[in-house]
Parts: structure tokens; C-alpha cells; sequence
């Protein structure tokens, strides 16, 4: 089992990637052999989208050339070929990190378009993708002011893009508010990790 993390987290000590951390503790007790590939996405060399559409018009079916020469396309390559796809972002201003947009929008080399946004990768049965998102509002609020909802959408999307047949979320909050809150989240990051284990 390969599994691609892309951590969109600025802060490398806050509450998103203790679940990540969470989440891989869970893979290695159902799968200590699993390969597990992270991506800082702070720190790749990933260069912002220039908005030429130049992509849109690439008839490739999986993953259009972008006239940008960077790590990009390497690492979108690995995650096309992987069995599970992490997407880790904290929530900020009712949007994904910076880092994780600018790697969302450079992800439009896996779009196509018929009535809206579709990927050009075909489904791979089996695979997953994991969306796994924080917020300082607590859960149901961080839901029902909306919070999550941007980052849900195109995360999931981005998941798709990626080929993966089933996506599981993660939309954690206020886990920096109450310790038990914190466990509670972290526990189900392990389940999770677990359970995508015997998918295998």
C-alpha cells in the first residue's frame, strides 16, 4: 500500500498534523509495511498557477502539461499512482491554507470540463482518498456557519482529480479548546487509518 500526504499545514506543531500523526499511527498498526510519501507543500517547489489556460487545451487524458517547470508534475505523477491520497489543510477563513490552494490550482493539469469540473483520470477501484481538515470553531458550529464548506468541496474534488474511487473527511474543530475534544478527534484520525488498511 502507497499513500501520498499533501500537508498544506503552515504550523508544524498545531492540531492538523497531530492528526495526521493520528491517522499514520492507525496505518501502521493495520499495515507497518505501507509506503508513506509526505509532501510539505509550504516548502516543495510548487510555483503559483499563472492563469494561461494553456493546460485546458492539452488533450492528454490524464494530466495535461503545464508550461511551469517545477516539482509538480512529479509529485502529482506519485499521488496518480498511489492507493490512498491525503489531503491535510487547517482551515483558514473558510478556505483551505495558502499552500494547499496554490496546489489545488495547479492541479488543473487533471481537469477537464463538461458542465463543470471533472477529472480526466479515470476512477481506480479501490483507491481512497482522506480529507483531513481542522478548525478552531468546535464541531457542529465549524459546520453550521458554513466553515467547512469550501474546504469539503474541493478537497473532495481533489481527491477525484486523483482517480480515487471513495473519499473519507475529517472536518475537525475546536480541538484546541478542550483536551477530550482534542482526544476525540485524534481517535477517530487512528480509526480512520486503520480501517483504510483493510482496503488493501
Amino acid at each position: 500500500m502507497k499513500i501520498v500526504i499533501f500537508d498544506g499545514s503552515h504550523n508544524k506543531t498545531g492540531m492538523t498534523l497531530k492528526l495526521v500523526d493520528k491517522f499514520l499511527e492507525g496505518v501502521k498498526k493495520g499495515k507497518p509495511d505501507a509506503e508513506i510519501v509526505t509532501y510539505d507543500l509550504l516548502n516543495e517547489n510548487i510555483e503559483f498557477c499563472l492563469g494561461c489556460g494553456k493546460c485546458t487545451e492539452d488533450k492528454d487524458p490524464i494530466n495535461a502539461e503545464c508550461v511551469i517547470e517545477d516539482d509538480c508534475k512529479k509529485i502529482k505523477q506519485i499521488a496518480l499512482e498511489s492507493d490512498v491520497v491525503v489531503f491535510a489543510t487547517p482551515i483558514y477563513e473558510y478556505c483551505v491554507s495558502s499552500s494547499m490552494k496554490r496546489f489545488l490550482e495547479r492541479c488543473l493539469t487533471l481537469v477537464t470540463f463538461r458542465l463543470g469540473p471533472v477529472a480526466r483520470a479515470k476512477v481506480t477501484k479501490g483507491k481512497v482518498g482522506v480529507v483531513i481538515c481542522s478548525s478552531g470553531a468546535p464541531f457542529p458550529f465549524n459546520h453550521l456557519m458554513g466553515i467547512t464548506r469550501y474546504p469539503k468541496f474541493m478537497l473532495k474534488l481533489g481527491c477525484k482529480l486523483f482517480g480515487c474511487e471513495k473519499v473519507e473527511m475529517i472536518m475537525a474543530g475546536g480541538m484546541a479548546i478542550k483536551p477530550s475534544w482534542q482526544a476525540k478527534w485524534e481517535n477517530k484520525a487512528f480509526k480512520l487509518g486503520q480501517q483504510i488498511t483493510q482496503k488493501d
